[in-house]
């Protein structure tokens, strides 16, 4: 058999090679990545349809052409950084990075070629680099929001656990992914969970609903959710998203403002009981308008005082010392000898002996110790020590006129024997000592209708 040329050969060896590298043309051509080819000298050799609409520059004008001269923005830049690397180690190179031609988020594949140059791949990513920005974003906001935010499963296993959810909860995120939401239930809740999860797989939003969980360490949070369903890619809902807020303080001043509203409520009517008392005992008939008005209007300028310093102490109360102090301040202070401990009186207290001490004082002014130069009234206070401790106040004359029993008590005794025994849920008595008079008051410190008052609420 005749040995072929070399001619003969070279020409069955093209024909052999050509369909395969037309093949390799129209694979170029249909694949939707954009694609170039550069020589050793940095000459395009080929540019497909994908990459040329990418420039919008034709390819005819681009074969054949120093790539540096039609694309001199690209010198310097990253991408143009790992060319040089990928034409001199002669190793492959892949990196996402921003094109300077196209000012896009690129993955970029470069290959070193046979001939000493380069083909190169390039894809747009600019899409899901954005959405990987705002997952960042988000991922970021979860991380630092100071409300638990957890995900979990339609079978209530937890998928996500946030430090907000650790700093509430007190379980890190490792202790609580992979395990039941549950968990955090107090025993009496358990049944929560079921209904949440009938309303997600409905596709329902709960908000706002209001709940108590239990921390690690065993202690209950009340908190305030808001889940919302979560769904896949094709829209079916696969999980819940919970937001929970701790409203511990909330509910707290919740409480507190409904115990303000009805010790505000008991106190007006108190007050009103007691204006109407002063106005039915000073309107007397047998009493001139000047005296009515004058009498009057000492005694409201007495609870008017009680009033201004509990509203100073934000009505938390008030110190005896400073309470026994206002109501004389009308009278000398070298007519009193005042002794005793701090003592802290709720506002109850402080009003009652408000009015008491003015009563007192005004009887001592027109009767007894204050109406003489040498009068002299010690006012002294203890504690006396019990299962409830009691308050002891004395209210001594002396130095006065003589004192004589009156043949009928007048408004004020009956305030001070029965209203304030009343109101304080103690006792008190009053002596006509011919020395002069002496007023004895004994209270419980922790009146135990307030005490239930402030359970209730």
């Amino acid at each position: 058999m005749p040995r072929k040329t070399l001619t003969e050969q070279g020409q069955a060896e093209d024909k052999s090679v050509g369909p395969s590298r037309e093949q390799s043309f129209d694979i170029l051509e249909s694949v939707a990545d954009a694609f170039f080819a550069v020589d050793h000298q940095w000459r395009f050799t080929y540019v497909n349809r994908a990459a040329a609409e990418r420039w919008g520059r034709r390819r005819e004008d681009l074969i054949g052409k120093d790539f540096l001269k039609e694309f001199p923005q690209a010198v310097g830049s990253e991408p143009w950084e790992a060319f040089l690397r990928s034409m001199r180690e002669r190793q492959p190179t892949r990196l996402e990075v921003v094109s300077p031609v196209l000012h896009q988020w690129v993955d970029l594949s470069i290959y070193p070629t046979s001939d000493g140059g380069l083909s190169v791949y390039f894809r747009d990513i600019s899409a899901r680099k954005r959405v990987e920005e705002v997952e960042g974003w988000l991922a970021a906001i979860i991380e630092s929001s100071d409300d638990a935010i957890v995900s979990k499963n339609l079978e209530s296993i937890v998928t996500s656990w946030n430090k907000g959810a650790e700093r509430l909860f007190g379980y890190r995120a490792e202790e609580m992914i992979g395990n039941p939401i549950t968990i955090l239930f107090p025993e009496d809740r358990q049944d929560e969970e079921a209904r949440i999860l009938e309303r997600i797989r409905r596709g329902e939003r709960v908000e706002h609903f209001e709940s108590i969980r239990r921390r690690k360490d065993g202690s209950l949070v009340e908190v305030s959710l808001t889940i919302s369903p979560i769904k896949d890619a094709q829209g079916r809902i696969v999980g819940a998203s919970k937001i929970a807020r701790d409203i511990t303080r909330h509910k707290q001043a919740e409480r507190l403002q409904r115990l303000l509203v009805h010790e505000l409520n008991h106190r007006v009517k108190n007050i009103l009981a007691t204006v109407q008392a002063i106005a039915r005992q000073t309107l007397s008939p047998r009493k001139s308008n000047d005296t009515v008005r004058e009498t009057f209007e000492a005694r409201l300028l007495a609870l008017s005082k009680a009033h201004d310093l509990l509203t100073r102490e934000n009505w938390d109360g008030a110190n005896l010392s400073r309470i026994v102090t206002e109501a004389l301040s009308p009278y000398h202070r070298d007519f009193f000898e005042i002794d005793g401990p701090d003592v802290r009186l709720v506002p109850k207290m402080a009003l009652a002996l408000t009015l008491a001490l003015h009563e007192l004082a005004t009887n001592a002014a027109k009767y007894g110790a204050l109406s003489a130069p040498s009068g002299r009234i010690a006012i002294t206070w203890w504690v006396q020590p019990d299962d409830v401790p009691h308050l002891i106040l004395r209210w001594q004359e002396r130095g006065g006129p003589f004192v004589s029993p009156p043949r009928q008590k007048g408004f004020g005794s009956r305030l001070i024997e029965r209203s304030l025994a009343l109101e304080l849920a103690g006792e008190v008595k009053i002596s006509y000592d011919p020395a002069g008079v002496i007023c004895e008051v004994s209270a419980p410190l922790a009146d135990e209708r307030d005490i239930g008052v402030e359970k209730a609420a």
